[in-house]
C-alpha cells in the first residue's frame, strides 16, 4: 500500500511570534550558506577552475558584443556604452539568481519522482526555503562582481555621475529584478507538482534570458510586448538599467517604467510562490 504524505504539520516546538520564527528560520539558512562555503574550500582548485571557467565564459559573451559593435556604430540608437551598461547590469540580478537556484533546474527528478520532497515535508522550516537553500551556485558571485565592473567602467565612459539616488536604485532595483528571474522559474518549477516534468521547462526558458541583456527597443513590437508582459524578462536589465541611461532621444519614459521594477517582481515573485504552495498542497509521496 501506498503510503500518502500531502502536506504534514510538524510541530515548530515553542511558539513563536512571525517576526522572530523568520529571522529563526534566515538563521538556519546562513547555517546553510556557510556549510555549503565550507564544503566548497576544502576542493580548492576545482573551485578555482570552477571560477575561471565561469568567468572565461563572461569575458568571450563581452567579447562577441565588442564585435558586434566593430561592424556597427549603434543598435537603434543605442551606443556601445549604453548597451554595455544594460548587459553588466543584467549580471547583477542574473548573480542573484543563480545562487540559489540551482536545486530548481532537476527538481522535479530529484525531489519529486524519487520522492525527496518527503524529507522536505518532515521538516519545521519553510519547504521553499529549503530547496533553495540545500545547495548554492557560487558562480553567481562571479557574475555579480563582473555585472559591477562592466557597469562602472561603461559609465565612466559615458561620463555617468553618480548621485546618492543612483546608488540606491542598484540595491532596490537589483534585487528587485532578481525577483522577476526567481518568479518566473520558480514557476515552471511549481508545476512539477501537478504533472511529471523529466525534460523540464526551464532549459529553453533559459536560453531566452540572452534576449534581456540588450535594448528591447531594438525588436519588434510582438517580442517587445512578450517580454514586457508575458515574459517578464525586460524587467531583469533593460527597464531597471534606464533609470540610468534613459532613452536614446533623450525621454524620461524608460526612466520612469523603471520605477515599476520593484512592484513587478514582487508580483512575478509572490503569484509564484502562490503555485509553489498550492503545489506543495497537492504533493503525494512517491514512497512505499
Amino acid at each position: 500500500m501506498d503510503k500518502k504524505i500531502q502536506n504534514p504539520q510538524p510541530s515548530l516546538g515553542p511558539t513563536r511570534g512571525t517576526l522572530s520564527h523568520i529571522w529563526w528560520e534566515l538563521g538556519i539558512f546562513g547555517d546553510y550558506f556557510r556549510q555549503f562555503v565550507k564544503t566548497r574550500l576544502a576542493y580548492r582548485v576545482d573551485f578555482l577552475i570552477d571560477t575561471l571557467a565561469v568567468s572565461f565564459s563572461l569575458v568571450v559573451q563581452l567579447a562577441v558584443l565588442g564585435v558586434l559593435f566593430s561592424k556597427v556604430d549603434s543598435l537603434k540608437g543605442w551606443s556601445y556604452h549604453q548597451v554595455l551598461f544594460i548587459y553588466g547590469f543584467s549580471l547583477v540580478p542574473l548573480g542573484l539568481f543563480n545562487l540559489t537556484s540551482i536545486n530548481l533546474y532537476g527538481f522535479s527528478e530529484k525531489y519529486i519522482i524519487q520522492g525527496k520532497f518527503d524529507r522536505v515535508l518532515l521538516r519545521p522550516v519553510s519547504t521553499l526555503g529549503q530547496v533553495l537553500c540545500e545547495s548554492f551556485n557560487i558562480s553567481g558571485l562571479n557574475e555579480i562582481l563582473i555585472g559591477t565592473v562592466v557597469m562602472v567602467y561603461s559609465a565612466a565612459k559615458m561620463n555617468l555621475v553618480w548621485e546618492p539616488t543612483d546608488i540606491l536604485a542598484v540595491i532596490v532595483l537589483g534585487p528587485s529584478a532578481s525577483l522577476v528571474y526567481s518568479g518566473v522559474f520558480l514557476g515552471i518549477t511549481a508545476v512539477s507538482f501537478f504533472f511529471e516534468d523529466r525534460m523540464g521547462l526551464a532549459p529553453p526558458v533559459y536560453n531566452m534570458i540572452r534576449f534581456a541583456r540588450y535594448p528591447i527597443t531594438i525588436f519588434g513590437a510582438p517580442v517587445r510586448f512578450f517580454l514586457t508582459f508575458i515574459l517578464p524578462f525586460g524587467w531583469v536589465a533593460f527597464y531597471p538599467a534606464s533609470w540610468f541611461l534613459g532613452s536614446p532621444e533623450g525621454g524620461t519614459e524608460f526612466s520612469r517604467m523603471a520605477l515599476f521594477t520593484p512592484l513587478v517582481g514582487l508580483v512575478v515573485f509572490g503569484g509564484a510562490v502562490l503555485i509553489w504552495r498550492s503545489g506543495v498542497r497537492n504533493y503525494s509521496s512517491t514512497g512505499s
